[in-house]
């Protein structure tokens, strides 16, 4: 007799020596406060959501007024001193990525930003470990193709937005 079989007749002799009835009386509480639980969790995690989005937007109206009344400069107070300071705005804007850039990072195995040195470097290592000619079997092959494919449009999308 399988194993399967012989833990199948001995819970089922568990379930019957308890009873049907109460068995099922046990479960079904339980069942629900499972999902009342999962519900509770859920709504206060939508709570929390809400109310660090609202901070949020409150920090950066702040933030917006200050610089406003500022005339475009920062104001900063020195929590050691009380003094606050000005800086001007920062000529070092940080660069956006498209959906698609950053997906080709992903895909590489890099992060957004790095050089250009690297993503070459990266993508030559990519390819010596997924290039076709190292698969005899037909499916492998394609798959190789498929993902070396994959690497070189990557990279291509990388180094046309970083050289733009």
């Amino acid at each position: 007799m399988s194993l399967g079989r012989r833990l199948g007749r001995l819970a089922r002799g568990f379930v019957s020596d308890v009873g049907d009835e109460r068995f099922r009386e046990t479960v079904r509480p339980l069942r629900q406060r499972g999902e009342t639980l999962k519900s509770a969790v859920g709504a206060a995690w939508r709570g929390a959501a809400a109310e660090w989005r609202a901070a949020e937007w409150r920090a950066a109206e702040e933030r917006a007024a200050a610089e406003e009344e500022n005339g475009g400069e920062r104001a900063s107070a020195d929590r050691s001193s009380g003094a606050t300071w000005r800086a001007a705005a920062s000529p070092f804007v940080p660069r956006r990525y498209p959906p698609q850039v950053l997906y080709a990072y992903h895909r590489l195995g890099l992060n957004p930003g790095d050089p250009l040195e690297t993503v070459n470097k990266r993508r030559r290592d990519l390819v010596k470990r997924h290039h076709p000619d190292r698969f005899v079997e037909p499916g492998q092959r394609a798959r190789a193709e498929r993902i070396t494919a994959e690497i070189n449009a990557s990279h291509d999308l990388i180094e046309r937005h970083l050289l733009r």
